[in-house]
């Protein structure tokens, strides 16, 4: 069809629409129709898409009441339980109770017996004290003759050393026989410790003095304090120090090491060796 044709069908149309009542009426009524049919045919797919979320729905609705039928069978064995639990719990506190009266007794008779043991301690304790303060003025007077002995046996241990070494001392140049104590306390705290007693031997000669040290066993401590002791006291002694000798039956490696570092002589029987 043609421009001009369609144009020409456009206008005829137009026309009858204009001035044709029974046609214009049959086209309304035609287009009407088309919108019922599209209207209809909506509505249908609306029930359609409806019915699909009734079915969702009552799947849904299905496994919730599954779910609480589960949950409600959980209530029910919860409670079983409790139940279970609550009677356990009563049983534990009966015999709590039980205990807790049979311990209360047992503490009864155990602070009898207590007060009666602590009466016996008390008792030993008051005999001892009075023991102990007898003992005491013993071991007084004990202490006083043990101190006086045992300056007496350590003096007479040194010169039975000093004689078992004669031959070496005499090597030196020493008279063991001339060997003398020295003894000197420093009241003032002059060289050290207010009242501090220095004490060892000292053999004197052509106005020289050897200052020995006598030990059955000499450790390295005890060469630092010999030589520490009689450094600090040099101007008491009251004449020129030439050497100072260690003397011991039993010489540790270390102290023979530390004598010959601060120039100490040694004699000694055996080194000892860690």
């Amino acid at each position: 069809m043609q421009r001009q044709d369609r144009e020409k069908l456009k206008k005829t149309l137009l026309d009858m629409l204009d001035k044709d009542t029974e046609f214009r009426h049959a086209v309304a009524g035609l287009i009407g129709y088309k919108e019922i049919l599209d209207r209809i045919t909506s509505l249908e797919d609306r029930v359609v898409r409806l019915e699909e979320r009734i079915v969702a729905l009552e799947e849904k609705v299905v496994a919730l009441e599954e779910r609480i039928t589960t949950l409600e069978e959980r209530i029910v064995a919860l409670e079983e339980r409790i139940v279970k639990l609550e009677e356990r719990t009563a049983t534990i506190e009966e015999e709590i109770r039980n205990l807790r009266r049979d311990m209360l007794e047992g503490f009864r008779r155990h602070d009898e017996e207590f007060a009666r043991v602590w009466k016996s301690i008390e008792d030993m304790r008051r005999d001892m004290l009075e023991g102990f303060r007898r003992h005491d003025i013993l071991l007084q007077e004990l202490s006083i003759s043990i101190g006086s002995l045992g300056r007496r046996v350590g003096r007479d241990m040194e010169r039975l050393i000093l004689n078992i070494y004669r031959d070496q001392l005499v090597q030196l140049g020493i008279d063991e026989d001339k060997a003398r104590r020295f003894e000197y306390t420093d009241e003032a705290g002059l060289y050290g410790l207010k009242g501090k007693r220095y004490e060892f031997d000292i053999v004197i000669s052509n106005d020289h003095a050897d200052i020995i040290e006598v030990k059955s066993r000499m450790s390295e401590e005890d060469i630092v304090v010999f030589y520490e002791k009689v450094n600090s006291i040099r101007p008491a002694i009251g004449y020129s120090v030439r050497r100072l000798v260690a003397v011991a039956v039993h010489m540790d490696a270390e102290a023979l090491d530390k004598a010959k570092e601060l120039g100490i002589e040694c004699i000694y029987g055996h080194i000892i060796r860690d």
